[in-house]
């Protein structure tokens, strides 16, 4: 890896910034697990809009837009509803986006083209199941190698992971289970996976996808995950997102400073 781009993973937590307020759009069928996630882990969350908005042209969504800072694209919904490039003019937005699901990240069925292939549903989540990756290693501060990140007592398999072996363009993969995507990281100017079905060339702000499991419904988006998971998940999120974690780090890190996840806000 070369030093510029070791660079960028260092810089994670600032590619955004910390404002006052992150004012988010939420985009799914049903953004309530979200909505209730961000206002329970996080002080500085201003969901302003929440719906379904997967037709990006649409006046509704053009609207919603105004004053955004983070768009999050959700779990909860219809993946057919972000194909035919239904969804694409998100991959244009000056500002990041985060995405749970490679349904819609995938393209097939063109839709968002941040990954090439689809995704899976039969992976199993037993043991340490997260493979984290050299790149994600960097950018989380965190050992590489496996850790626990799903409870078996939720769900048995994980349903919507990336297919393994899938490009991710110019991006890097953070996160394995059973060799299939969990987890990929796309800096500024970097390409998706295919840019034909993504409509831009490179992305012009950071990309996130953090795939969650919902098997199976409807336990919640979020339930799935061990502590550690759920930890990780917290933090990840908070320094993509510019958004400040309740309560702080040393608590809501949940005894993890172990493994290095403390590095997730303090590293700048």
């Amino acid at each position: 890896m070369k030093y510029s781009k070791a660079l960028q993973f260092i810089t994670f937590s600032a590619t955004v910034g910390f404002a006052s307020a992150t004012n988010i759009l939420v985009s799914a069928s049903d953004t309530s697990e979200i909505e209730a996630f961000l206002a329970a882990n996080y002080s500085n969350a201003n969901v302003t809009a929440a719906g379904n908005f997967s037709d990006f042209n649409a006046a509704a969504t053009q609207s919603a837009l105004n004053g955004v800072d983070l768009v999050i694209i959700g779990r909860s919904l219809s993946s057919s509803q972000y194909g035919s490039g239904r969804a694409d003019g998100y991959n244009g937005l000056n500002i990041p986006v985060l995405n749970f699901t490679s349904y819609t990240a995938r393209n097939a069925g063109n839709r968002m083209g941040w990954h090439t292939g689809s995704a899976t549903n039969n992976k199993s989540v037993a043991g340490n199941e997260t493979t984290l990756t050299d790149a994600g290693s960097l950018l989380l501060g965190v050992p590489a190698g496996a850790y626990d990140f799903f409870d078996t007592n939720v769900g048995e398999t994980f349903n919507g992971l990336g297919t393994g072996g899938a490009s991710v363009g110019g991006g890097n993969i953070l996160a394995t289970i059973g060799g299939d995507i969990l987890a990929a990281y796309w800096a500024t100017g970097e390409a998706p996976g295919d840019p034909t079905a993504a409509g831009v060339d490179t992305f012009p702000a950071p990309r996130l996808l953090l795939n969650l499991d919902d098997d199976p419904r409807p336990a919640g988006e979020f339930t799935a995950q061990t502590a550690a998971g759920l930890a990780l998940t917290i933090g990840v999120i908070a320094d993509f997102g510019g958004l400040t974690p309740v309560p702080e780090p040393s608590s809501a890190l949940l005894g993890l400073t172990g493994l290095g996840l403390l590095f997730l806000r303090r590293r700048k």
